[in-house]
């Protein structure tokens, strides 16, 4: 469903809702008319967020994000990978099942790919043992055996000229060969050179991309809860307290690059629909503008909210490690459950402490949830475009355009792939839109419930206040029967549907 196409759904499903209340002034009235106003310049998130947040409040809305973190990641990795699957198979195999090249089999020349080709964000460069390294990488101590491909990368890039074998976690099943090469590759120094194991050397480029993809865990270990990451994702994309942590120190022109390259994810997934402008990846004077702001901001670990007067708030890595450590330690989806709220509500609290102003604490803390859910959509797609999944498209990219092919730098590679960004980025996005219309739409049919509920008492009210009459009970007892309050009735308690 697209943008417009959500927005007229959940407008419709208001009007429907509010038609069956029979109020021309309905409790929903400030929502669906914020929602009407800013039809045509939300996006569906901002939609969506305005509705929801109207009908039920921020509390609700903490509740989703919970939700998604500790309950949806499986099923948003696997929509992602089967997009994933169906698009490789159309833009390079035309929807066939070519077998793979001889010079990418085992023996052959290889795919070689120089590291600043699939490390966008220089994931490379952080040593997993450290403070950062922690909250990027994991199953760290398995090094070359580890089920992280970025992780195996990392350590197999330490060990130069030595070949390594990517195998499916959780199997003996080799998938990749991977040899890190410093100097002398087709490709440029410090490159990776990869081919296929023994295994594919009899079977098609499907089999090799479904397998690797499967392979893979776009949050984290396959083996263990992964709530951990994604809150680590989060915050680094919020605040770049990843970046600005000890041992990372990225340059202000490393930040920027990166910003620039969300900045053109973004107006990729906001188009309204396929057609691609040059404008997408250029930049007016007002946006390079901003992305040096926000690059030095994120550079030193900050955020300035527009809600509170641009209010500065830091949330270092260290804040992020003692909330990650306090989701690691859960071993069952209902300690997980518990643990992210508490480590949500503690970086809302740290946040909401660099104000003296009560009633701009609760702001910063509303602000914090919100901001996460309009940028969940980037955080998974940036999660994509790591070294792991960009691999896999980079090799697919040379057996498409040819051995030796190559992009230049992320922008271009974003350019040259815009429609598989674009159709992962709606898969990503109908969940997530899915699960908040859903949230809603449980609300809604609560307050039709109470409604219905409401009516039935009226109803008895009013026979009883008849009968009274009859039976010639006085004026003041019919008037005081008219004006109990029943108060609300439970909804689990009616059978209205």
């Amino acid at each position: 469903m697209d943008i417009g196409g959500v927005k007229k759904d959940i407008n419709d499903k208001v009007a429907a809702m509010s038609t069956q209340l029979n109020k021309k002034k309905s409790q929903f009235k400030d929502a669906r008319g914020a929602a009407t106003d800013k039809l045509n310049s939300l996006t569906s998130t901002d939609f969506l967020l305005e509705l929801t947040q109207g009908l039920i409040g921020t509390k609700a809305l903490k509740d989703y994000v919970v939700d998604c973190i500790t309950n949806r990641l499986p099923d948003i990795e696997d929509a992602i990978k089967e997009g994933l699957k169906k698009e490789l198979k159309e833009k390079v195999c035309c929807g066939l099942n070519p077998s793979i090249p001889v010079w990418f089999r085992k023996g052959g020349a290889g795919v070689e790919l120089k590291v600043t080709d699939i490390d966008f964000f220089n994931i490379m460069k952080t040593d997993p043992n450290t403070l950062a390294g922690g909250l990027i990488y994991t199953d760290i101590p398995s090094g070359v055996n580890s089920t992280d491909f970025n992780t195996y990368l990392y350590n197999t890039i330490q060990s130069p000229s030595i070949s390594t074998n990517w195998v499916i976690p959780g199997t003996t099943s080799e998938i990749l060969e991977s040899t890190f090469v410093e100097t002398g590759s087709a490709a440029g120094n410090n490159a990776v050179k990869y081919t296929t194991s023994t295994t594919y050397s009899t079977k098609t480029l499907p089999d090799f991309n479904n397998n690797f993809i499967d392979s893979l865990s776009l949050f984290g270990n396959p083996f263990s809860l992964d709530s951990s990451k994604v809150i680590a994702l989060i915050m680094e994309e919020l605040f770049g307290s990843v970046s600005s942590s000890p041992g990372i120190n990225k340059s202000k022109k490393e930040i920027q690059k990166e910003l620039e390259i969300k900045e053109v994810i973004d107006c990729i997934l906001d188009s309204q629909n396929d057609d691609v402008s040059d404008d997408f990846f250029t930049f007016d004077n007002e946006t390079l503008s901003k992305i040096d702001r926000d690059a030095t901001n994120r550079r030193n670990g900050i955020r300035e909210l527009e809600t509170c007067g641009n209010l500065l708030v830091q949330v270092p890595a260290t804040a992020v490690q003692a909330a990650v450590n306090l989701v690691t330690t859960a071993t069952t989806t209902a300690q997980q459950t518990i643990a992210v709220t508490q480590a949500l509500n503690d970086l809302a609290d740290l946040q909401a402490s660099f104000t003296s102003n009560p009633i701009n604490g609760e702001t910063v803390r509303t602000n914090f949830i919100l901001e996460i859910i309009r940028k969940l959509q980037r955080i998974v797609m940036s999660s994509i475009l790591t070294p792991e999944f960009m691999t896999l498209f980079a090799i697919n990219h040379q057996i498409l355009y040819g051995k030796g092919s190559s992009y230049n730098g992320p922008i271009d590679f974003l350019r040259k792939n815009c429609k598989l960004i674009k159709n992962i980025g709606k898969v990503v996005l109908n969940i997530l839109l899915t699960l908040l219309l859903n949230l809603a739409l449980l609300y809604l049919t609560i307050k039709l419930r109470e409604k219905l509920a409401d009516d039935q008492i009226e109803k008895a009210k009013n026979y009883v206040s008849i009968l009274l009459s009859l039976t010639g009970a006085p004026p003041g007892i019919i008037n005081q029967v008219r004006e109990i309050n029943t108060g609300v009735v439970p909804s689990t308690n009616l059978n209205v549907f």
